[in-house]
């Protein structure tokens, strides 16, 4: 199975190809961009320029994974169209993994932990959510201040030490079972592919994840607005 991940839902306009056979999976492109803003600019040409380092054309790929947020809410949006865009015309599956769960994926497994992915929200808030080392849902993503994202992180298992990853993870408070982990402060793609390899196009909707309303707020509107509409009637 030949599949697409690409992510621009945080700071990274990134895209990889995988391809998985019996012995494995096999990567065929890796790019990843540092980017604070255009990803709508960028990701057309990143898939673009990933396509042909693999010598391959859209209708060879089997599937493709988005990263459906919580993130930037432009970001995440570019991102679900572009795979949806993708599709068209195509036989292709789309589906969407967290950014969450591909932070928490990019982590080695250690037994007797939890992974506690957290992401910088802004406005005193943080992204979060709690998963095993399997990959299975232990909380699922929410939005807290700091203060109350580390008191459910710590109250869903009393016994087990969290392992934090991501730009928020230093934003909660210390505690004796929190340990830091920064090996996971951007989103691999070669993570989302892999987590796409194994999730089900029927419940892994390729559906944007927003947790709070976006940043922006709708301008006043125009003077103009409805004059042509009722020009015409």
């Amino acid at each position: 199975m030949l599949v697409l991940a690409l992510d621009t839902a945080l700071k990274s306009c990134s895209l990889a190809i995988l391809d998985r056979g019996p012995e494995g999976a096999r990567v065929l492109a890796d790019i990843h961009e540092r980017l604070e803003k255009g990803h709508a600019e960028r990701i057309a040409p990143i898939a673009m320029d990933a396509l042909a380092k693999a010598g391959l054309g859209v209708k060879d790929i089997d599937r493709v994974g988005v990263v459906i947020g919580p993130g930037a809410f432009a970001g995440v949006r570019v991102g679900v169209a572009f795979a949806r865009g993708l599709a068209l015309g195509t036989k292709l599956d789309v589906v969407g993994v967290t950014s969450l769960a591909a932070l928490a994926g990019a982590l080695p497994k250690k037994g007797g932990t939890l992974i506690a992915p957290v992401i910088d929200a802004r406005r005193g808030q943080v992204y979060a959510a709690l998963y095993r080392d399997d990959a299975s849902i232990v909380i699922p993503p929410f939005v807290a201040s700091p203060e109350e994202a580390a008191k459910r992180l710590l109250e869903a298992e009393h016994e087990l030490r969290l392992r934090l990853t991501g730009d928020g993870a230093a934003l909660l408070p210390s505690n004796e079972r929190f340990s830091l982990d920064e090996a996971a402060s951007d989103i691999d793609p070669k993570v989302v592919a892999r987590l796409a390899f194994n999730a089900s196009p029927e419940s892994a909707l390729a559906s944007p994840l927003y947790l709070r309303p976006p940043d922006a707020k709708p301008g006043a509107p125009s003077p103009f607005a409805g004059l042509f509409s009722e020009t015409l009637e």
